[in-house]
């Protein structure tokens, strides 16, 4: 027994806040989300908006916490090259191991062609593409029956929207103006507003009017969550608890009067990313936690899709839509914990530090 309770202490770490809670509720309810599209069922929606649903709010969420620790992550180093290393680092090793595992064993194992042909198929090749964030989601496969038979790694389409805005921030960075506290709040206000209340229903209305694809209507939606979240990250949100306070309920009350003014995207703007923060920086018995066993956040989101997408072809017709759901999130918990441990966070020891004075 005390070889068991060794091997398990030497795999827990301590955390000690809430966002690691939060983002696996947001990979999980992502998760859930996709569980519904390609079980061919339609998915739940906020508020009966289309395309935003029980997914968007975790992706939203991602978002804003991605932000809020980006930019402070920046302001505690402002070295480009460094800054850059310590974002790829968390991304990328993982990013690529699941790329090989989809191309190289659920590739060949789903697809009809020969061995020969699957490998030398141009669609394997541009597969690749995923590993420059120039998101492709197909292989020379088809998951039969399935409601998506084509689709591989859902999920990663967000990956280049998150980059993208990796580097803005660290090009705002460079030319010194995140230290102008007070204009990125009332400029992320701004934006918020313009493209909720502008945009979005030009969007919805005349799409045709806006030469740029669905992908830059999802970078500038997403962006507005990762602007809020990055100026909560500028500001000692949690210096004093009544200011905490103060800006979750001003930021419920705007989100109701959004809400009531039949605004809802913007009232998911209002509520989200102060929400998050909120909860991620108090300290919650038990929540805070979450991390101990390591962070698995990105595993849970970058797994999910591609299990689910082999279980619902292997055993659709032999499990019930809860029973998959339960086996999904099991074996996606379990890649995302061998992915941490065998590989992520080994990979963050190689993160570059601030030289000492």
């Amino acid at each position: 027994m005390s070889a068991v309770i060794a091997v398990l202490k030497r795999f827990t770490v301590q955390r000690n806040n809430n966002f690691d809670f939060i983002r696996i509720l947001a990979a999980l309810s992502v998760l859930v989300s996709h569980q519904f599209a390609l079980s061919g069922l339609p998915e739940p929606r906020l508020f009966g908006v289309e395309s935003f649903g029980l997914g968007g709010l975790g992706v939203m969420t991602f978002f804003a916490i991605s932000g809020y620790w980006v930019v402070q992550s920046w302001q505690s180093d402002p070295h480009l090259l460094r800054f850059a290393a310590r974002r790829l680092l968390r991304i990328w090793p993982g990013l690529a191991l699941v790329l090989l595992l989809c191309a190289l064993v659920v590739g060949p194992w789903v697809s009809t062609l020969s061995l020969r042909d699957y490998f030398s198929h141009p669609a394997l090749w541009a597969y690749a593409r995923n590993l420059v964030f120039d998101a492709v989601d197909h292989l020379p496969l088809q998951f039969v029956g399935n409601a998506m038979p084509q689709a591989v790694n859902g999920s990663l389409w967000t990956l280049p929207i998150e980059i993208q805005w990796y580097a803005l921030l660290a090009l705002l960075g460079v030319a010194g103006l995140w230290r102008f506290k007070r204009l990125w709040m009332l400029l992320s206000a701004v934006a918020a507003l313009i493209t909720y209340l502008v945009l979005a229903p030009l969007y919805l209305a005349q799409p045709s009017l806006f030469p740029v694809g669905i992908n830059q209507v999802y970078a500038l939606h997403f962006g507005t969550y990762f602007l809020a979240g990055a100026t909560l990250g500028l500001l000692p949100f949690r210096a004093q608890m009544r200011h905490a306070n103060t800006a979750l309920v001003t930021a419920w009350a705007l989100g109701a009067t959004a809400l009531a003014l039949d605004q809802a995207l913007l009232a998911l703007w209002c509520v989200v990313p102060v929400t998050a923060v909120w909860v991620g920086t108090a300290r919650i018995p038990f929540v805070y936690q979450a991390g101990r066993w390591g962070d698995l956040s990105f595993g849970l989101y970058i797994y999910a899709f591609p299990v689910q997408q082999v279980m619902i072809w292997q055993f659709k017709d032999r499990l019930s839509w809860g029973e998959l759901l339960a086996l999904c999130m099991a074996i996606t918990l379990a890649c995302a914990w061998l992915s941490w441990h065998g590989l992520e966070k080994w990979a963050l020891k190689l993160k570059p530090n601030r030289p000492q004075a």
